[in-house]
């Protein structure tokens, strides 16, 4: 039978005196526990839930009538001090931290501690340049960190987010600003201040999208990708030799990207070693197809950099030619645009295993970007690949027409073969071929980059 709570209070009144000491032990207890859940255990600073407590608060307190700003803050690069102190200096350096960090705020400014090595402050009625001026004093604060025997020096990247600008919402004001840290991170190298902004998030959690899709489509046996191939024909007699291999992806809406919106991901990312093989194993089966109709047809595939660092490359290639019967000497890898080498003597040695197969290298779009005349002297290359920027408004005038001239002649003073891109029109092809005598063309005049059943309609197969 239920006891009603007059029951309950005459009981208590009642328990002897042992029984309400224990009973005060054990609310005291919880009351510890309480507390503890509340406080980060390692800086005793309250948590993310008190920051969000905190927030709730004052929004309800001022009616969101008053602006505010949420700085999330993260120190870079902090494991390694565990990595390399250990953990017992780590959380003393973490303990430290919160001090000078505390110091240095207004007396009215509470630190949070949010986890890992991540803090946060919310600071009412704040402006963009007192935010500046904080996070300077934070930055000075963490330049000699003594933790017990070792010096510790850290760097701090910061993202702020204000209210109600950037949100309305606790959770997304914090959101943002750990997006606005995390972008300062990775597209400026960290140690800095970074604003939330509406059209760069929404830029970078597109890309961040498209990285989970790509990830799972590679996963997938690179599903949502396929190869386009446009046509390279001899300059002398315009007679069809080969093609150039160029990666599409297909987002979830069915819509075909260019290059240039997912390739750099892929490189950021790394995606785009596993990518190549399958980029390198479709165009070399397709090449072998496609020498039915032309014997001596070649296929040019780009390489990146960050493919000659994988160790399993060249055995990947030696073997996907031995599986397809494929003669290494149709098959040219080209170092693709944009790529700022520092190293060329790892790079040259990484593509010698590879001109020792009997594939040939070439150097894609000389002429812009890192492709200058320096690459000439440091690129063990069999062919240059000359950028459509620089046939630009090439019959415009004679010192256009010179530049290009010479500079095909000087790569065949060279012993290297001259692939010309981006031709459009009969007359630039004139010039190229009468005056330039290139050996090749690639352009919108022979042809555009098509799916691989398109291109094959160019065989005469009858």
């Amino acid at each position: 039978m239920l006891k009603t709570s007059k029951q309950n209070a005459g009981n208590m009144a009642g328990c002897c005196p042992s029984v309400l000491l224990c009973r005060k032990k054990v609310e005291h207890i919880m009351d510890q526990e309480n507390r503890q859940l509340q406080l980060d255990p390692v800086t005793g600073l309250p948590n993310r839930f008190e920051l969000v407590k905190a927030l709730e608060e004052f929004l309800q307190a001022t009616g969101g009538e008053m602006d505010g700003a949420i700085m999330a803050i993260g120190l870079d690069n902090f494991q390694l001090v565990n990595e390399i102190c250990g953990p017992r200096i780590g959380d003393e350096a973490l303990r430290q931290i919160a001090e000078n960090i505390t110091n240095v705020l207004p007396y009215d400014i509470q630190l949070y501690k949010l986890s890992g090595d991540q803090f946060c402050i919310f600071w009412p009625e704040s402006m963009p340049d007192e935010m500046e001026i904080v996070f300077a004093s934070l930055q000075l604060s963490l330049r000699d960190i003594a933790a017990i025997e070792d010096k510790v020096y850290c760097t701090t990247t910061a993202g702020v987010a204000f209210y109600p600008r950037d949100g309305k919402d606790p959770d997304v004001l914090l959101m943002h600003a750990q997006a606005a840290k995390t972008i300062a991170r990775q597209e400026g190298g960290g140690d800095r201040i970074c604003f939330f902004n509406q059209e760069v998030y929404a830029r970078w959690r597109y890309n961040v999208m498209m990285q989970g899709l790509m990830k799972n489509s590679i996963a997938r046996g690179c599903e949502d990708f396929f190869l386009y191939f446009q046509p390279q024909v001899r300059a002398s007699d315009q007679r069809l030799y080969g093609a150039e291999a160029l990666l599409r992806w297909q987002n979830a809406d069915g819509e075909i990207l260019p290059p240039l919106e997912f390739i750099p991901v892929l490189e950021k990312t790394r995606l785009i070693i596993p990518a190549g093989h399958w980029i390198i194993e479709q165009a070399v089966k397709t090449c072998k197809k496609w020498q039915k109709y032309i014997p001596d047809f070649q296929m040019s595939i780009n390489i990146s950099l960050y493919q000659l660092e994988e160790q399993m490359l060249y055995p990947f290639v030696a073997d996907c030619l031995q599986r397809y019967e494929m003669d290494p000497q149709y098959i040219i890898f080209e170092l693709t645009e944009g790529q700022n080498v520092t190293d060329w003597e790892y790079v040259n040695s990484q593509f010698a295993s590879f001109r020792k197969l009997g594939i040939k290298i070439a150097m894609d779009d000389f002429g812009s970007g890192y492709a200058t005349l320096n690459f000439l002297r440091l690129f063990d290359c069999d062919l240059i690949k000359l950028d459509r920027f620089v046939i630009e408004d090439l019959l415009a005038c004679d010192f256009n027409k010179n530049l290009v001239k010479y500079a095909i002649k000087l790569c065949h003073a060279l012993n290297m073969e001259v692939c010309v891109e981006g031709v459009e029109e009969e007359d630039v092809y004139h010039f190229l071929r009468d005056e330039c005598e290139a050996d090749a063309i690639q352009g919108f005049y022979f042809g555009r980059p098509e799916p691989e059943d398109v291109f094959e309609k160019r065989f005469d197969k009858g």
